[in-house]
């Protein structure tokens, strides 16, 4: 009898830390502040191999209705890559003198990103509305290309719920399906597929967490095979967020 006791018990108690049905929506205050580091692998056989770890800074700037205003800084930028027997390493940390020809030359670009400051502005559902320059001389187009994160869908969701998110980049049309796979007090777990056409074409696939109270991404992981002008491509790209 106390063996049942205890297992009903945990089952309330499990039940009691879930949730049916849930809102996803941006809920930054003013004033909180995000780390967000991504790191990524990509795979072009005996082309190339990259290893790729980038960390920026999220502060939240203003909020107002439906608007979120961010800056952006990023703080940290490192590289280690082999093309056709050679490698090459960059790290941003390194200091210019200590550079090889090769870092030296990834440095003179990436030091207009780690030296600027960019305002983003997102709608609740996590859409980009605006992106400007506030200081520096980081390429906006290819930051906003590569900036949008998660989007979602009006209605509420729950376990099992899907939604499909399109963008366009570079050429490329990436169709992303998201499908709600379990829903604690705290987060939503998603699966993630899709599916990449255009100038290239594979497939995607790969999972995230998204904090409810806030609807920060804490953690994405998204795999994706394709191939480019005959060129076979695999890549895993890991985000977290954590708030400081």
């Amino acid at each position: 009898m106390k063996k049942v006791l205890l297992a009903l018990l945990l089952c309330v108690s499990i039940l009691g830390f879930s949730q049916d049905k849930v809102l996803l929506r941006l809920n930054y205050e003013e004033g909180d502040k995000y780390e967000v580091k991504t790191i990524m692998s990509q795979d072009m056989g005996e082309v190339m191999t990259m290893d790729m770890t980038m960390s920026m800074n999220l502060n939240v700037t203003n909020v107002e209705d439906n608007n979120i205003v961010t800056e952006a800084t990023f703080s940290h930028v490192s590289m280690d890559m082999e093309s056709m027997g050679q490698k090459m390493k960059y790290d941003s940390n390194t200091k210019e003198s200590e550079m090889d020809p090769f870092a030296q030359g990834a440095h003179s670009e990436m030091k207009k990103l780690l030296e600027s400051v960019l305002v983003v502005e997102n709608d609740k559902l996590g859409n980009i509305t605006n992106t400007e320059l506030k200081s520096g001389m980081a390429d906006i187009s290819a930051f906003k290309d590569n900036m949008g994160g998660m989007v979602y869908p009006e209605e509420t969701v729950e376990v099992g719920s899907k939604w499909t998110v399109t963008k366009e980049q570079k050429g490329m049309s990436i169709e992303s399906t998201y499908e709600v796979t379990s829903i604690t007090n705290d987060t939503v777990e998603l699966k993630v597929t899709g599916k990449v056409a255009g100038a290239a074409g594979g497939s995607i696939d790969g999972k995230s967490s998204i904090e409810i109270k806030t609807g920060n991404v804490i953690k994405s992981e998204v795999n994706m095979a394709f191939s480019i002008e005959g060129q076979t491509v695999k890549s895993n790209v890991v985000i977290t967020s954590v708030k400081k």
